[in-house]
């Protein structure tokens, strides 16, 4: 439901829509509860933004839904930015560390940063896609500018897998190839978990088709780091 000021709040548990999060008796303020199941609203509202961040890393579909709907999001779209930065720095240096793809190399952080704002559109347009395909009647029913930003904040939340890069910034030298390697795939997993579990609280697709949607979101994954690939082997030739 919406609020006075147009906001969309749902709850965190089940992600039925509600129409507050809380109520306030003169200097009290009490969480409401979910007439569906019966759980707190929400109970992200008064705890810190790091705490929720903790919990989306560890992929709790509550916190995704605090984030995508119930809270504010500025916060968040200024720590993906902070996520870019380090993705393409780790991009960098993972082409100096193995000596291959130098061409992208010597272009630098910056043409690095492009690359990933690419990937990051690219599966928002997949993503776009696969909602238009699969729930159709709810897409038009939300508008493609309120979806588009919902997508993004999906992306964006997603992306915070990417912390987990910082270990091996830190101590790449100290490993092997295969280690490095062995890191990578791993982040890559925890991403594709994320994204997979930030789309489905969306809840735009149908319950019969919420397999569907998975395997979907996870060929569009596919696609995406195969178009990465694709670029970085272009930029050898």
């Amino acid at each position: 439901m919406t609020d006075g000021n147009g906001k969309n709040y749902v709850c965190v548990s089940c992600g039925n829509p509600v129409r507050e999060l809380y109520k306030k008796y003169s200097n009290t303020v009490k969480p409401t509860h979910c007439n569906k199941c019966n759980q707190i609203t929400d109970k992200y509202i008064e705890v810190e933004e790091f705490i929720i961040l903790i919990d989306a890393l560890l992929l709790v579909s509550s916190a995704f839904r605090h984030m995508i709907y119930n809270g504010k999001f500025k916060l968040y779209w200024k720590i993906s930015l902070v996520v870019l930065l380090l993705e393409s720095f780790a991009l960098c240096r993972q082409q100096r560390a193995d000596g291959s793809n130098t061409a992208l190399y010597e272009r630098g952080f910056y043409m690095s940063a492009l690359q990933n704002i690419g990937e990051y559109l690219l599966i928002t347009v997949l993503l776009l896609f696969i909602t238009a395909l699969l729930g159709f009647g709810q897409f038009t029913k939300v508008g493609l500018a309120s979806l588009t930003l919902t997508i993004l904040k999906v992306v964006a939340i997603s992306n915070f897998s990417k912390f987990f890069l910082l270990p091996i910034l830190v101590w790449g030298s100290n490993t092997t190839d295969f280690g490095r390697n062995l890191h990578y795939m791993l982040v890559t997993g925890h991403h594709l978990c994320s994204l997979v579990m930030a789309y489905n609280v969306v809840g735009i697709i149908s319950n019969h088709l919420r397999w569907l949607s998975i395997l979907l979101v996870i060929c569009a994954f596919t696609m995406k780091e195969y178009v990465r690939y694709l670029a970085a082997f272009q930029m050898v030739l």
